[in-house]
């Protein structure tokens, strides 16, 4: 009998038809009334080719995909990686000011988008070539054939294939630039460790623009398990419900998504989904909160991640290390350098605290249209002068090799003349008795540092508690109580809403529950 090699892996589109060749009929993505298999997603990844090839798109063009239907959307961003061209994902409800910022930064040659959103009338505005490949529900027409791609326009591992906006909590969204190489490399590091089965079910209820929901994209492929997209409201009261109608094991989370499936489990422990993996990003889990998980879920596997955009993921903490190390973020992945320096680029030992460098395959090659701020995060560096990623977060490394993240450069502050890390401050605040969740922003400038709490204590008493866990000079002076932290619609806490809490606060005659009551808001801090 004639065995088939697996196809090749090296560049993007490479994961599809991998997992197409080998599970063909297996269900791969759910999104509402719509699913598909390997085989069909590889097929309208096809037609998601040509039909850019029939709009004018060649190798290393860019093409925006507004997200209106989740499995179009994939097939079209595989079928730019066919191309060679470089996809950049939009939310379909992103605003018309981060969409214009967007388009006019990355100068697509082709926007596809189906409904009627402010990124496509941004787009009309900006008179952008405009597109609509329903290839996964109906492949576009053949209007005759096309020519042949010419060997030499070809794509490569090392050809820029993602630009992916961050958040922009810290600023305007920065474009992040990943090759074929950088992600085909995380996705198999991050599977590796995760240990997923060919029997999961991973159910998302996080953006597909935000990079830790493309990855599950990718962990799905690799492991030949179904992906189920959820919509935003069922990131709320409803994520019981999608969990158990999906019978969902594998849950990607960011700390709000988790406190809300803490709560609502603790609500209704007769009815839970069969969870057996929990990963979470984008902020430190509390050791209470990850208590309660597990007191609803014993046998649930919690895997603490720590990363940001410009590498993936850096480090994994698996569930069986976590008794050891409960503090730690992690062992970085394997091929993956991580070196801590001081503040003239000098290796440090074990121990000490300074800034985390990253080398690896996985490590981006900065920001789109943006060298200023690409020569300060990306520099050359180590005895082969290769390029490294200087993270700007504070972190130190064990005598073991496992990481401890301490805070952001932009998260640590002065107070009263003694630096303080805002991150220090929400863990020990999560960790007074009545208080659910929190999250701290620093001294900047004349605004002094503001703490949000999810409690029902009056702001003296959560400032009575946290002098137990904390030095007095880490102790904020604005502790704003609130029935839900201002999140951004990735998930995240939108700082400059926190801000504003505080401003509301400190501001005679106004109210102080602002932002801590509205459902959500955009990266800006604004209502949406």
């Amino acid at each position: 009998m004639t065995v088939r090699p697996e196809p090749e892996v090296s560049l993007l589109h490479d994961l599809l038809d991998r997992a197409a060749a080998r599970w063909p009929g297996r269900t791969a993505l759910v999104s509402g009334p719509v699913s598909g298999t390997f085989g069909e997603l590889r097929d309208a990844s096809l037609a998601a080719e040509t039909g850019l090839r029939r709009a004018g798109v060649r190798r290393g063009d860019r093409v925006v995909v507004v997200i209106d239907e989740f499995t179009d959307a994939i097939a079209v961003m595989f079928g730019a990686s066919r191309l060679g061209a470089v996809y950049v994902l939009m939310n379909g409800d992103t605003t018309g000011y981060a969409a214009g910022h967007v388009l006019r930064d990355c100068a697509p040659v082709l926007v596809v988008a189906g409904g009627d959103t402010e990124a496509r009338r941004c787009a009309e505005a900006l008179g952008l070539p405009i597109a609509h490949l329903p290839c996964f529900t109906a492949p576009p027409p053949r209007d005759g054939p096309l020519e042949p791609v010419p060997y030499a326009a070809r794509p490569v591992s090392w050809d820029l294939v993602s630009v992916l906006y961050t958040s922009g909590s810290t600023g305007r969204p920065k474009g992040v630039a990943g090759t074929h190489a950088n992600m085909v490399f995380a996705a198999q590091m991050i599977a590796r460790r995760l240990r997923l089965r060919e029997d999961d079910v991973i159910g998302c209820v996080l953006p597909l623009a935000f990079d830790y929901g493309v990855y599950q994209i990718l962990l799905s492929m690799l492991s030949g398990c179904a992906l189920v997209w959820g919509k935003g409201t069922d990131a709320g009261p409803g994520l019981l419900a999608f969990l158990d109608r999906h019978r969902v094991t594998v849950l990607p989370s960011v700390p709000g998504l988790a406190h809300n499936l803490d709560r609502l489990s603790r609500r209704t422990p007769h009815a839970l989904p069969p969870l057996r993996v929990l990963t979470n990003t984008g902020a430190a889990m509390s050791a209470d909160l990850l208590g309660r998980l597990r007191a609803s879920y014993p046998d649930l596997g919690v895997y603490l991640m720590f990363g940001l955009t410009e590498c993936k993921r850096i480090s994994i903490l698996l569930p069986e290390e976590l008794p050891h190390k409960p503090d730690s973020v992690g062992r970085p992945l394997d091929d993956t350098e991580c070196v801590i320096v001081d503040a003239d680029g000098r290796p440090l030992p074990p121990g000490e605290l300074g800034e985390l460098v990253v080398r690896g395959p996985h490590v981006t090659l900065g920001y789109w249209g943006d060298p200023e701020r690409t020569a300060l995060r990306f520099r050359a560096w180590g005895p082969f002068g290769e390029r490294a990623l200087f993270t700007g977060d504070q972190c130190w490394l064990d005598e073991d090799g496992y990481l401890y993240f301490h805070g952001r450069d932009d998260d640590i502050y002065k107070s009263n003349g003694f630096r303080v890390s805002a991150t220090e401050v929400a863990m020990a605040a999560e960790e007074v008795p009545g208080v659910q969740e929190a999250f701290c922003v620093g001294a900047r400038g004349d605004e002094p540092p503001v703490l949000a709490v999810v409690t029902e204590l009056t702001a003296l008493r959560v400032r009575t508690e946290l002098q137990k866990h904390l030095e007095w000079f880490k102790v904020p002076d604005l502790i704003v109580p609130v029935e839900r932290l201002p999140l951004n619609r990735n998930g995240k806490v939108a700082p400059e809403a926190v801000r504003a809490l505080g401003k509301a606060v400190a501001t005679p005659g106004k109210p102080a529950g602002g932002f801590g009551k509205t459902e959500s808001l955009d990266d800006a801090g604004r209502s949406v």
